[in-house]
């Protein structure tokens, strides 16, 4: 025999146990935490030791039989902002928009603003949650937008409407103080949409989808069969989303595949890494939060979570640890999704 043979004998039980050793740890973890809902389908991606390994639970409808899979597709919602941070993060690195520009600069000529937010807000406030502007999450615009259609309140959303809103604002609330916005995030993709001159969603398709090969992920309803069911935590029937302008906000939809390889991409991938090093500084901190452009920096790891009102998501990554975690929920429930990244982040540190 020789020596490959022998080293192929030895060290594939090892590598299979190392396998199995994994999928129990997180079969556990996910009989814990689903012992409360056990209707849930979740897929869960983990990128460690240069390996990747995809774990499924449930189906994709409850009562249904299909299986869910790692190529199920989600709605990833709030997730998205990290591709618009990242637009934004590639255009300060090529030069066309600078670090410390106003967003003003990059409004259309016929739209006026007051003269108390001109040469006030950074584009980089847009896309970390500190510009004082409406934020259509709980002020009256999306009272608004609910009245209108509770199901579906981001679909009046157009370029229009965001310009209209701006156009009424006199006046800042909570200005370089960290207020969760998605309206921020929807002014900031279709002012790069305008830089672009072409539509949001056909930029982050040709700069970061296809150049990351992620096939699956887009702005479109999905129409294939292989798409999570949408439910409430309580397991209630939603529609899905349609955002329009807000699509820089929260407007994707994805699988664990493809999300994964867009984790490894800030990981490895040395046509992103400039940008990725512009989005990994600080640029807000409070005694709660840590932000850089569009991910929430933790204690080794940057992340970024997405609730829609019938799907969840968690995206983790780590630099130092080479460490990537996914984890992706058919019913909306943004507790679960993250005391599981947790418990297998955890794990997948101390294996490191």
């Amino acid at each position: 025999m020789t020596k490959t043979f022998f080293f192929l004998l030895f060290t594939f039980p090892f590598i299979l146990s190392f396998a199995q050793q994994n999928q129990k740890f997180v079969d556990a973890v996910v009989k814990k935490r689903l012992s409360k809902f056990s209707d849930v389908g979740l897929v869960i991606g983990v990128h460690q030791k240069g390996k990747t390994h995809y774990y499924s639970y449930g189906t994709l409808h409850v009562a249904g039989k299909t299986k869910i899979d790692s190529s199920t597709v989600f709605e990833i919602g709030s997730a998205t902002k990290t591709f618009t941070a990242l637009l934004l993060a590639q255009e300060i690195e090529k030069g066309t928009v600078k670090p410390f520009d106003f967003f003003d600069k990059y409004l259309p000529k016929d739209v006026d603003i007051s003269c108390q937010m001109k040469n006030k807000i950074l584009m980089t406030d847009l896309a970390t949650h500190q510009s004082g502007l409406p934020n259509l999450s709980n002020d009256q615009y999306f009272e608004d937008l609910m009245a209108k259609d509770p199901n579906n309140p981001f679909r009046f959303v157009d370029s229009p409407y965001l310009y209209n809103i701006l156009s009424k604002t006199d006046s800042l609330k909570g200005y370089r103080q960290y207020q969760y916005n998605n309206f921020a995030y929807s002014l900031l993709g279709n002012l790069l949409a305008l830089q672009a001159k072409i539509p949001f969603e056909e930029v982050v398709t040709k700069k970061i989808l296809e150049p990351l090969k992620m096939t699956s992920t887009t702005f479109s309803i999905p129409k294939n069969k292989n798409t999570a069911g949408l439910y409430s935590q309580r397991g209630v029937p939603q529609k899905a989303m349609i955002l329009n302008a807000a699509n820089p906000a929260g407007g994707l939809h994805s699988n664990a595949i493809d999300l994964i390889k867009y984790l490894k991409s800030y990981l490895y991938n040395p046509n992103f890494s400039l940008a990725v090093k512009r989005i990994e500084q600080t640029y807000y901190e409070d005694s709660k939060k840590k932000l850089g452009l569009g991910w929430e920096i933790g204690e080794g790891f940057l992340e970024k979570d997405g609730d829609t009102f019938g799907n969840s998501s968690l995206m983790r990554y780590s630099e130092q640890n080479k460490v990537a975690v996914v984890v992706l929920s058919n019913h909306q429930n943004g507790q679960l999704v993250r005391d599981i990244i947790n418990d297998i982040y955890a794990e997948a540190i101390r294996k490191n």
